[in-house]
């Protein structure tokens, strides 16, 4: 089962759906989102990321989101269920955020090897020091995270009965575009908001 049609393109792009609400939610500029595209880990080489099956995971490198076999899986987060897009979304506010850190290391082969050194550095330094979070706690996870946090707390605790949510699984082209205007200031405060707490 692929992903979620609502959120991504058969030619592995963003739906136009989703790039708005990413941009609403994240604040990650439109022509990274219009750029970047979200493959299966089997088709990349080193099969990365190589999270297991149960926890799942992503990894983002240059203009390509590398998601594990379990999003894509009927049985995992590929069913077409309104819960596999509340997932995918939240995933993906995750992911976009780091779009912003990759442009800033270079999109070039140097570019991408300083990236993804950058990560390794932060995850080891984290667990050398036998810090718990050794993945979530590194300062370039952190950074990245922002646009998620201010996803779930716009969305709530009752993610499949709002109407962002169900507008995007259905394709609802105007209840986005309605949904999104509302929720514009309120995303912008709170990614401020989480900046403040982080700083």
């Amino acid at each position: 089962m692929p992903a979620p049609a609502s959120l991504i393109m058969p030619d592995a792009h963003l739906t136009p759906l989703a790039r708005l609400a990413l941009h609403t939610v994240t604040g990650v500029p439109m022509h990274l989102l219009d750029d970047v595209r979200v493959k299966p880990a089997r088709a990349n080489w080193l099969r990365v990321p190589w999270y297991r099956y149960h926890r799942g995971g992503a990894m983002t490198v240059g203009r390509t989101i590398w998601f594990t076999r379990k999003w894509f899986d009927a049985e995992g987060y590929g069913d077409g269920s309104l819960q596999a897009t509340w997932n995918w979304l939240q995933h993906l506010a995750h992911e976009v955020g780091h779009l912003p850190q990759a442009e800033r290391f270079g999109y070039g082969l140097l570019g991408k090897a300083r990236y993804v050194l950058a990560f390794t550095q932060q995850y080891g330094g984290r667990a050398a020091t036998l810090k718990r979070d050794v993945h979530d706690g590194a300062l370039l996870e952190i950074e990245a995270d922002k646009g998620r946090w201010a996803l779930i707390q716009l969305i709530g605790d009752k993610p499949l009965a709002h109407s962002l949510v169900r507008a995007i699984h259905e394709g609802d082209a105007v209840a986005m575009n309605e949904r999104c205007r509302s929720l514009m200031n309120r995303a912008d405060d709170l990614r401020k908001s989480y900046d403040s707490r982080i700083a």
